[in-house]
Formats: structure tokens, C-alpha cells, sequence
């Protein structure tokens, strides 16, 4: 395809525009500069790897070849392993360089070791797309005592397994430079050994921060009353470390306009931290039904932030529904929410619709409609 000459490559992009117009196009701003092998690999970069022309170009300045035999092969790993094209490209595109490794000697070897350890090939796919130069790491250098360091802490490969899905990044990094120090740390401040493990197995992804932030962070939730031995400081300390400052104001903002004091959302915060975690559509929606709908006062929500946390459409609103009944029947009390909301289907059931059908017949009806049960 590369015998055309640029009179006629110039002739087919003015009086056509087929799908590969840019892509001839691009290949007339380099060929007369370019070697064999960068056209080579533009070309099959865009042809059997997926790239945009764009990418294809800058991807080439980093890897070339001129016969398609090993990258062929590299492809061929990942399609064995159940990778998408789009995953592939995905991955070609961020990291070309792995189109020039030996499949058996270096790619093929790490994919063993991980499966071998339990990663599905779901799982390896979303880690190498994640992190596609994890595939670069040494496997007896880096992979393997990472995986071993985690799997220890942690006290099992599954968990391991779990924690590098949620925070791909965690077998990647050096974990004495990254997860050492912040877990040293936590030590320090008194944090028991399964609340650490709780942080890590759920909230990896914390850990790859700058050691002074992570510390600051630290000594805030401490200054707000959190007690290191428990496990609402480690919640704590992710609620934070997930979000911006901005992000933190604007959240009190929005329970601000529900009548909730500054202080009001920390003392909420300390009795339930994920009240904070929650988006701000998500807090307006609730706040909106327990105040404007169900009729509570927002500080009787405040005294429970738990209640916001719940799902809208299959706990909040059926649930919230029934509760609004009984309040105005005069049968239950503001301070029955919490205990409404987290309690199991069966025992709500029994707690707040059986036993109080004779007061108020229309209970499993209205619960079933808002459940979209209603026939």
C-alpha cells in the first residue's frame, strides 16, 4: 500500500473521503521522512491494533518493527486470555512498547504467576487496561514480592486479589516506597491490625498519595474526634483522602441548604462518615424526600445520617413510604428510621407492615407500589 505516489494519494484524498482519507493523509506528512519500519508499524498499529492514525504516528516514535510476527504474537496473549479489542487497543495505545516483547519469555510468564494466584481473566484483563505497564515490571524483581507482601498483609491470595483489583496501582508501585511508610504510620497512631487491612483490602488506592498529605489527613481526623482504634477513623481517613478540599465544602454547602449547621454535618461525619462520601445529587434527593415528602425535621436526618445512605428507589422511598404511614397514624416515632431502613426484608416486613395492617390497611400497598410490585 505504500507504492502509491503522493500525486495520486493527493488525487484520491481530494475527489474521495473514505474512511482511511486521514489516515492517507497523515502517512503523506511523514513518508518522505520516515524509514520502512515506521511506516510499517504506522500501518499495523491502525490496521490490526485499532489506533487512530493520531496515536498510530506517535505510538511508532516509541516501538517499531518490520514484520508483523512478534507483535502478532503479543496480540495473540491477550485474545487467548479472553481480552477485547477494544481492551487491546486500549492497552496498545497507552503502552506500544509491549508490541516488541517476548511473549514467552516476559509476557506469558507474569500472566501464569497472576493466574496461578487466582486472577480470572476478567480480572487480568481490567488490570492490565488499568495499568498496562504493569506488564513491564520484573517478575522475580517486583511482581512476585509485591504479590507475596500484599497476599501477608492482607492473610490471604484471595483478598490480595480482591485489594489489586480495586487499586490496580498496588502491584505496580513499590510498596516500600508507596504503602510501607502511610501503613508504618497507621501503626504508630494506634490503628489495629485488621482495620489496616480493612484500608488496604477496600481503600488501596489511598496509599498513592504524597506522604505528607496522608499524614496531615491523619492528624485532621484525629483533631475531629476519631478514636485510631476504631474503624470509623480508617472510614474516615478514606472519606477525606478521596476528595478534594472544594469537594468537602461544597458537600456541607449542600447540607447546608437543608438547615444543617457546619457543625451539624461534622457531628453527622463522626457518626457516619460515608454521609460524606455520598455525590451531591444523591444527597438532595434524599434530603429532599425524608424533609419534603416523609415531613422529618432535616435534624432528626442529621442525628442519623445512616438513613441517607440507602439506596433511593429500593430502600429510601418503599421503605420511607410505610414510615410516613405510621408517623401520621401516630404508631412509630422519628427515631424508628434508622431501624426501619436497615433492617432485613423479612424482619420490616413482620416489624412495620404485618403487625400494623389493622391500624393501616393500606401498608403493603403502598410498600409494593413504591416497590413497583403492584399489579
Amino acid at each position: 500500500m505504500f507504492h502509491f505516489s503522493r500525486k495520486a494519494l493527493l488525487h484520491v484524498s481530494v475527489l474521495q473521503v473514505p474512511p482511511q482519507a486521514d489516515y492517507l493523509r497523515l502517512l503523506l506528512r511523514f513518508s518522505s521522512t520516515s524509514s520502512k519500519s515506521q511506516s510499517f508499524t504506522v500501518s499495523y498499529l491502525v490496521n490490526s491494533c485499532g489506533l487512530s492514525p493520531e496515536s498510530a504516528l506517535c505510538a511508532s516514535k516509541l516501538v517499531k518493527f518490520e514484520t508483523p510476527s512478534r507483535p502478532d504474537a503479543v496480540i495473540g496473549v491477550f485474545k487467548d486470555r479472553g481480552f477485547a479489542p477494544a481492551q487491546i487497543s486500549h492497552i496498545l495505545r497507552r503502552f506500544p512498547a509491549l508490541l516488541s516483547a517476548d511473549p514467552d519469555k516476559t509476557l506469558l510468564p507474569k500472566i501464569d504467576f497472576l493466574c496461578s494466584r487466582g486472577i480470572s481473566d476478567l480480572g487480568l484483563a481490567k488490570l492490565v487496561v488499568a495499568v498496562p505497564k504493569i506488564l513491564s515490571r520484573s517478575l522475580e524483581q517486583h511482581l512476585v514480592p509485591t504479590f507475596h507482601y500484599i497476599s501477608n498483609l492482607l492473610q490471604s491470595d484471595e483478598r490480595a486479589i480482591a485489594a489489586i483489583t480495586r487499586a490496580p496501582r498496588m502491584l505496580y508501585e513499590d510498596p516500600q516506597a508507596e504503602l510501607v511508610p502511610e501503613i508504618t504510620t497507621l501503626r504508630s497512631a494506634g490503628v489495629p491490625e485488621a482495620n489496616i487491612r480493612h484500608l488496604v483490602l477496600y481503600h488501596g488506592q489511598i496509599f498513592w498519595c504524597r506522604s505528607w498529605r496522608f499524614d496531615a489527613t491523619m492528624n485532621r481526623v484525629k483533631a475531629m474526634g476519631f478514636d485510631p482504634a476504631k474503624l470509623s477513623f480508617v472510614t474516615a481517613l478514606h472519606v477525606i483522602m478521596s476528595m478534594s478540599e472544594s469537594m468537602w465544602r461544597r458537600k456541607i454547602g449542600v447540607y447546608g441548604r437543608w438547615g444543617w449547621s457546619e457543625e451539624e454535618v461534622l457531628l453527622a461525619f463522626r457518626k457516619y462518615p460515608l454521609c460524606m462520601a455520598l455525590s451531591e445529587s444523591k444527597i438532595t434527593a434524599a434530603m429532599d424526600f425524608f424533609v419534603n415528602v416523609v415531613g422529618l425535621d432535616s435534624s432528626v436526618i442529621s442525628q442519623r445520617p445512616l438513613a441517607i445512605t440507602f439506596s433511593l428507589g429500593k430502600r429510601i422511598v418503599p421503605r420511607g413510604s410505610v414510615f410516613q404511614v405510621l408517623l401520621s397514624k401516630g404508631v412509630i416515632k422519628p427515631c424508628s428510621l434508622t431501624t426501619l431502613l436497615t433492617v432485613s426484608e423479612k424482619k420490616f416486613l413482620e416489624k412495620f407492615v404485618t403487625t400494623y395492617l389493622g391500624e393501616a390497611p393500606q401498608l403493603l400497598a403502598v410498600y409494593n407500589e413504591k416497590m413497583g410490585l403492584a399489579c
